[in-house]
C-alpha cells in the first residue's frame, strides 16, 4: 500500500503530515555548515542551525516584527480567555502526556491503554512553535488529538532541554519518526506507520510540495497569516488545499480545554484525510452541516476538493 502524504499548516506553527514506507531510514540531510546567503537552497532543506533553513534567528525576530508591524502576543475575539483545563481528551481513548526511555528528548502523548478495539493508529511528529523544546507547550491541544486514536511525539522533554541552546533542530522531529518506524510507538497500541505526520515540516520550495495541503491560522492578527495567504495561492495548480482562519492571533486555541476550536479542526482533518471518515470531511467542506468550521466562526477555503 502506498503511504499517505498530506500537509498541514497551523498557527503557531507548521505542520505536515507526511510520508512514510515502513522499511525505510530517514537519512536525507545537509551536510556541513549552513551559511545564510541570498538565492541559497539546499536540496533537503536540512541545516545546522535551530529551527531550518527557513527560519530566521531568535535574536533577528524582534527587528523583524517591528519592522513588519507583526505582533506575535496579538488576540483575537475568539482567543481562549486563560488556560483551559488539563483532560484526558474528549475522544474514545482517554489519553495522557508521557515518556519513553527509548525517546528521552521527547514528550509522548497517548491513549493511556492501548484501544480496546485494536484501532489502528497515526503517528505524528510534532514540532513545537518557535523551536521550542518544551515537550508540554501544546499539552491540552496533542492531548485532545491522541485521545481521538493516535500518538504524538513533541519535541523536547515536557519541562524542556535536549536541544542545543534549548532549540529543536530538524534532526529531533527525524529521531521520533525513526523511533516510530522501528518499533517503538507500539507499546501505546496498533501503529499504522503508513500514516505519519510531520507537525512543524516545513518544506520551504513551494513547487516541490506534491501531496494536499491544509492551513488553520489564526486570522489577519496571526503574524504567520500573510505567508499563509501567500503560499496558498502559489500552490502548484491542481494541488488539494484547504485553509481555514480563525481570529484569534499566532497563539490559537492550543491552551484551551482539549484544545479549543483549533483542536476540534485539526482532529476532524486528520480524520477525514487518514480515516475518510464522512462526518469529519463535512464537517470542513460544508458549511450548513452539524458542527461545521463555518458554524464555529472559522473563514473557509479550499479547492481541488469535492
Amino acid at each position: 500500500m502506498a503511504p499517505s502524504i498530506y500537509q498541514l499548516g497551523m498557527a503557531g506553527l507548521m505542520a505536515c503530515t507526511a510520508l512514510a514506507n515502513p522499511a525505510a531510514h530517514i537519512s536525507l540531510r545537509q551536510t556541513g555548515t549552513f551559511v545564510p546567503k541570498p538565492g541559497y537552497f539546499p536540496a533537503t532543506g536540512d541545516d545546522t542551525i535551530a529551527g531550518g533553513i527557513f527560519c530566521i534567528s531568535l535574536s533577528d525576530l524582534a527587528a523583524y516584527l517591528q519592522r513588519t508591524g507583526n505582533n506575535p502576543g496579538a488576540t483575537g475575539s475568539e482567543s481562549p480567555r486563560g488556560q483551559g483545563a488539563v483532560t484526558q481528551g474528549s475522544g474514545p481513548y482517554p489519553a495522557q502526556m508521557t515518556t519513553s526511555q527509548d525517546l528521552p528528548n521527547h514528550t509522548i502523548y497517548a491513549p493511556i491503554k492501548p484501544p480496546a478495539d485494536n484501532t489502528s493508529m497515526p503517528f505524528i511528529s510534532f514540532g513545537n512553535g518557535g523551536c521550542s523544546t518544551v515537550g508540554s507547550t501544546y499539552r491540552n491541544f496533542l492531548t485532545e488529538i491522541a485521545s481521538h486514536g493516535y500518538v504524538v511525539a513533541a519535541d523536547g522533554p515536557p519541562n524542556g532541554g535536549g536541544g542545543a541552546n534549548g532549540q529543536s533542530r530538524v534532526q529531533d522531529s527525524r529521531d521520533s519518526i525513526d523511533w516510530a518506524m522501528k518499533g517503538g510507538a507500539a507499546k501505546y497500541g496498533t501503529i499504522n506507520l503508513q500514516n505519519i505526520t510531520a507537525a512543524d515540516d516545513r518544506r520551504y520550495l513551494l513547487s516541490e510540495i506534491k501531496v494536499p495541503v491544509a492551513w488553520f491560522v489564526g486570522g489577519p492578527k496571526d503574524m504567520g497569516y500573510p505567508n499563509a495567504e501567500k503560499d496558498y495561492a502559489k500552490l502548484n495548480a491542481g494541488l488539494p488545499s484547504y485553509k481555514a482562519s480563525l481570529d484569534t492571533g499566532h497563539g490559537g486555541t492550543y491552551s484551551a480545554t482539549n484544545g479549543g476550536k483549533f483542536g476540534k479542526a485539526v482532529v476532524n482533518y486528520l480524520n477525514w484525510q487518514y480515516r475518510n471518515n464522512a462526518t469529519s470531511k463535512a464537517i470542513l467542506l460544508e458549511p450548513n452541516s452539524a458542527g461545521s468550521l463555518v458554524s464555529d466562526h472559522w473563514n473557509v477555503t479550499y479547492k481541488n476538493w469535492t
